[in-house]
């Protein structure tokens, strides 16, 4: 019996990262789970909030793809405050994956966290919480690795 299943994935910008959302899209389709992503293969003319909200309802569980949405070459955090802090190459992606994140885990959802190497580690994508977080190269290849 095939189940649906929430992927948080934002708009993929480069050929490398739409490979591998399909390879992911695939890989759980193999294992009998139906993703679903809106703006993707979901689609709906209410506001996006309460859009996701409707379709992870239909979900059985949540599967966070984390990829590079925004690169700051040179950047400042708490800029002014005693903890300012230079950033440079600084990699972060969707902030759609931390709502996303946040709805499933308070639907109880068992969550999946992929993100890609190199992204910055904060919030909800990052390890120390309920659920798995697998760092991955962008790579079929990493879907055989034991950890996914």
């Amino acid at each position: 019996m095939e189940k649906k299943i929430f992927l948080s994935v934002g708009k993929t910008s480069t050929k490398e990262q739409e490979a591998f959302v399909k390879a992911v899209e695939d890989f759980l389709q193999s294992h009998g789970l139906i993703p679903q992503t809106l703006g993707r293969t979901f689609f709906s003319s209410i506001q996006p909030l309460k859009a996701v909200d409707d379709l992870m309802r239909q979900c059985c569980g949540t599967v966070i793809v984390a990829l590079e949405r925004i690169h700051i070459e040179a950047g400042t955090e708490k800029r002014g405050s005693p903890d300012e802090r230079h950033l440079e190459n600084s990699v972060l992606p969707p902030v759609w994956n931390q709502i996303e994140a946040a709805m499933a885990y308070t639907l109880g959802h068992p969550l999946l966290v992929v993100i890609e190497h190199g992204l910055r580690s904060e919030g909800l994508l990052e390890r120390g919480y309920d659920w798995y977080v697998n760092w991955v190269d962008l790579s079929r290849a990493a879907l055989n690795e034991r950890e996914f």
